[in-house]
């Protein structure tokens, strides 16, 4: 296998929009990685670079370190499974499979014909060898293009959107064969998917993009629990990430429904700013403890009090009336609703024209467990660590390290 990487690249539309702009990405050698991000983020223009079907504009497309800008795509050696994949209508699946393979001297029949066999058993395919394309189904035409790329040994492989025709009930299975097949093969392996949830799945690596830019790359871990950015924190998670306006208040941070005291390292790395946005993940909400009976103030304090004292001061409270919940059967996600003035709204709305990306509501979410079920019109009150709130530049979306 080889590493795959892009380095400065830059790719014009013909009216001279730029598609890729000053794009950087690294596949490592052996890595699974998930390219992810909303429609016309630029990620099926990456695969297209990479394999050489187009020319980028500035910047380098690198094989093994090795800059390959004046090789062709059949000298690159990289399989591609298009989104709008296609199979020869005149061969049978059992010859479509073998198709890429056949087109390069010195393979061996035998063994192709055995990995044939073994590829199509896992992307059930096996019972149609001796079809047609024309007498498939999208889903399963969408596995035989899958299944013709891993039947081929190539130095590296790029998947674009490959499992969209796949229904819900079996995307899971095609996806996680395919790359079983990838990791056991230990091939470099470069996936694209508008889908956060896959992305995170299915990669050793994920790079999130949006408007022809790499926001942010390393493990699914790393991208979603330290988000580089506003977008990469509101692209990553279902539901969404709750993002707040914010208000710097003396040693305070106000949002619209939580209040979060600021210490010494917090308020340096806010400078002077005024406004900032404050992140919170719906998953890190907890029911709030209730409040404890106060101890007399000569009593002395306990060390389980201590601890209780400290859990508390580790955590910060939303109080606030239920709009709505969304029952999911072992969880429910109970929303909180809040008004904004029409100028920090309108501030808002500059945000997320600049980033070009719907961010923010005008309710809270937190998911709850099931069992305490909640009602519109109940007042809930609600606990986050402390740890789990995350703070953005307005201007910027960059992220603030304020703990």
């Amino acid at each position: 296998m080889t590493s795959m990487e892009l380095r400065g690249v830059r790719l014009d539309a013909l009216d001279g929009t730029p598609l890729l702009d000053g794009l950087d990405l690294v596949v490592p050698d052996g890595s699974t990685t998930a390219l992810c991000g909303p429609a016309g983020a630029g990620k099926s223009a990456v695969l297209r670079v990479l394999v050489g079907l187009e020319e980028q504009t500035e910047g380098d497309v690198l094989l093994d370190d090795i800059v390959v800008n004046a090789v062709g795509p059949r000298d690159r050696d990289l399989a591609l499974v298009l989104q709008d994949y296609v199979l020869h209508p005149h061969l049978d699946v059992h010859d479509n499979l073998a198709f890429a393979t056949r087109l390069r001297r010195g393979h061996d029949k035998v063994a192709l014909a055995e990995r044939i066999d073994e590829v199509a058993a896992f992307l059930a395919l096996d019972s149609l060898l001796d079809a047609k394309p024309a007498e498939l189904e999208p889903a399963q035409r969408q596995r035989v293009a899958i299944g013709r790329a891993l039947v081929r040994d190539a130095l590296g492989y790029l998947f674009d959107d490959p499992f969209s025709a796949q229904a819900d009930r079996v995307r899971t299975h095609v996806r996680s064969v395919t790359l079983q097949w990838q990791r056991d093969e230990g091939r470099t392996s470069l996936f694209t998917t508008s889908r956060p949830d896959e992305a995170l799945t299915l990669a050793d690596r994920v790079a999130v993009m949006h408007r022809g830019v790499v926001h942010q790359t390393g493990t699914p871990d790393e991208v979603y629990a330290d988000p580089a950015d506003l977008f990469v924190a509101a692209f990553l998670g279902q539901p969404a990430m709750n993002l707040l306006p914010a208000s710097v208040e003396d040693d305070r941070l106000v949002t619209p429904v939580l209040s979060i005291p600021l210490d010494a390292a917090s308020r340096q790395a806010l400078g002077e700013r005024s406004h900032v946005v404050v992140g919170v993940r719906p998953e890190h909400c907890e029911e709030a403890a209730p409040a404890a009976a106060a101890a007399p103030t000569d009593a002395p304090l306990t060390a389980g009090a201590i601890a209780a004292q400290a859990e508390a001061e580790s955590k910060v409270e939303v109080v606030g009336e239920v709009d709505d919940v969304e029952w999911r059967g072992g969880t429910q996600l109970v929303y909180v609703g809040y008004d904004l003035d029409d100028d920090v709204q309108a501030m808002l709305e500059d945000v997320e024209d600049e980033l070009d990306f719907d961010l923010f509501q005008n309710f809270f979410v937190a998911e709850l467990p099931a069992a305490d079920r909640r009602r519109a019109g109940d007042t809930v009150g609600l606990a986050v660590p402390r740890s789990q709130v995350l703070v953005f530049d307005v201007a910027t979306g960059a992220r603030l390290r304020t703990s």
